[in-house]
């Protein structure tokens, strides 16, 4: 009760404040120019190995907030938003599959980073992972958190575009237009166990994406096998509880990897990360101390 009165007074304050009380105040943010766009990102900073966080569809980069906070002790830990995502440009219509490995690319050059560990979830993990295999001597490790390992079969890919168009960017126009403390209950009922750091800057993102983001080109993307052949980087998959024939295929195509791990994580859904931190952070630990 003492915590939903909290809430209530708070909430306001927070969804209008021009800075937000919960990104830390020594973090600092920018905008790098790179791929004929601009980037904006926040960081952590330090004198520390560099940690770029890519984050998913419909998100940007402060969701990676917790994480980050877990990390930044030992890492400098850079959290870019996506091309149409966050206060980064909006993309086109008409843009290629590749277009965010190439920004990622553009945005690693232009802060001069060195060796970066890469970290990308959902999206962010099909950026990290073709980054990884088109530049393979740029990243020190990649970590790709919920990765689609297993293709589509053909019916299931045909009913996934069959959506009108108008229909994707209403329904994000309609999220962009739904007010803050609504977008924080109902993620909040569907997913009672997300930390209100990640309740919190989910709604947030929400109202940021850009329509145009609807047009990102699903077709001609490697298959998660092919790429994961040609990344030579010390590689950890955290992946769902997947069960069956999904965790064997899972496993089958990350035995593609030259020198990488996959975890299912217990208990975990998509947002593993938010769904099971505690288990994700001792998956991700293990691995950071091998390097």
């Amino acid at each position: 009760m003492r915590y939903s009165l909290f809430l209530s007074l708070l909430l306001p304050f927070i969804a209008s404040a021009s800075v937000d009380p919960h990104i830390p105040s020594h973090w600092t943010e920018g905008y790098v120019l790179a791929n004929n766009i601009r980037i904006h990102y926040w960081r952590t900073g330090g004198d520390k190995p560099h940690m770029v966080l890519a984050h998913g569809y419909s998100d940007d980069g402060l969701c990676w907030t917790a994480v980050a906070k877990e990390l930044e002790d030992r890492y400098d830990v850079i959290l870019p938003d996506a091309r149409g995502f966050g206060r980064t440009d909006p993309p086109s219509q008409t843009e290629s599959a590749d277009v965010q490995v190439e920004d990622l690319a553009g945005f690693i050059s232009a802060l001069e980073l060195e060796k970066p560990i890469l970290m990308g979830h959902s999206m962010g993990s099909s950026s990290v992972a073709w980054f990884s295999a088109r530049y393979p001597d740029i990243p020190r490790a990649s970590i790709l958190v919920d990765p689609r390992l297993v293709p589509r079969t053909p019916k299931a890919q045909a009913a996934r575009n069959s959506a009108p168009m108008e229909n994707r960017v209403q329904a994000i126009l309609n999220q962009n237009n739904t007010n803050y403390r609504e977008l924080f209950d109902s993620q909040k009922a569907r997913n009672p166990h997300f930390s209100f750091l990640e309740l919190h800057f989910w709604a947030l993102s929400k109202q940021q994406y850009h329509p145009n983001t609807a047009y990102r080109s699903l077709g001609d993307r490697p298959r998660a096998s092919d790429l994961f052949a040609k990344i030579s980087c010390p590689t950890l998959i955290l992946k769902s509880d997947d069960q069956g024939e999904l965790r064997a295929g899972n496993e089958s195509v990350a035995s593609n990897l030259k020198s990488g791990e996959l975890v299912h994580i217990e208990d975990a859904g998509h947002s593993v990360h938010r769904d099971q931190p505690e288990r994700f952070h001792l998956a991700l630990n293990t691995f950071l101390s091998k390097l």
